[in-house]
């Protein structure tokens, strides 16, 4: 008995066992969240801010969200909705040049993911795709990596804001 226990647990220990996408529901309140977080941040910013850049070779404050969007629409296109190549749904002209145009770039990025998670299918948040020469994964992975990397870009433009002598709103968290 004892030697069929510890076999059976062995076997079980070296199943791995097959990574399930979290609830949708879950998923899209992250984004929510990051969405309203970002657009807060983008309107708190004196218009003059759009160009700084706190040392030469480092984006500006207006690149600093358009990098964070960019590959959430790359997200949203190719691993949720399989496309070849994402859509343009703004003109950098604009946006890295003027308050208003990089809010609606951010708002209608985010509700470009927002949309393709709300209509994804399970089948659709569990097909594997590969992005950026890195190992395939399924969407559900790309989202929680491409949150990820919103945010990590997203903490860096705080330190932008206090060089510029602007307090940065209150982070909603969901706790």
């Amino acid at each position: 008995m004892r030697t069929t226990n510890l076999l059976l647990l062995a076997l079980c220990a070296a199943t791995p066992l097959a990574a399930q996408a979290p609830p949708k529901e879950t998923i899209l309140a992250d984004w929510q969240r990051t969405r309203a977080n970002l657009l807060r941040y983008v309107d708190i910013a004196p218009d003059s801010m759009l160009g700084y850049r706190p040392t030469p070779g480092v984006r500006t404050y207006a690149e600093q969200f358009a990098h964070i969007v960019e590959s959430d629409i790359d997200v949203g296109a190719m691993a949720i909705r399989a496309l070849a190549q994402s859509p343009v749904l703004g003109d950098s002209a604009r946006y890295l040049h003027n308050k208003v145009a990089l809010h609606q770039y951010v708002a209608t990025a985010y509700d470009y993911v927002l949309a393709a998670i709300r209509e994804a299918t399970p089948a659709q948040l569990n097909r594997i795709s590969s992005m950026y020469r890195q190992p395939a994964a399924p969407a559900w992975r790309w989202l929680e990596l491409g949150h990820e990397h919103s945010i990590w870009t997203f903490g860096q433009v705080i330190a932008y804001l206090r060089l510029n002598g602007v307090t940065p709103p209150p982070y909603n968290m969901p706790f």
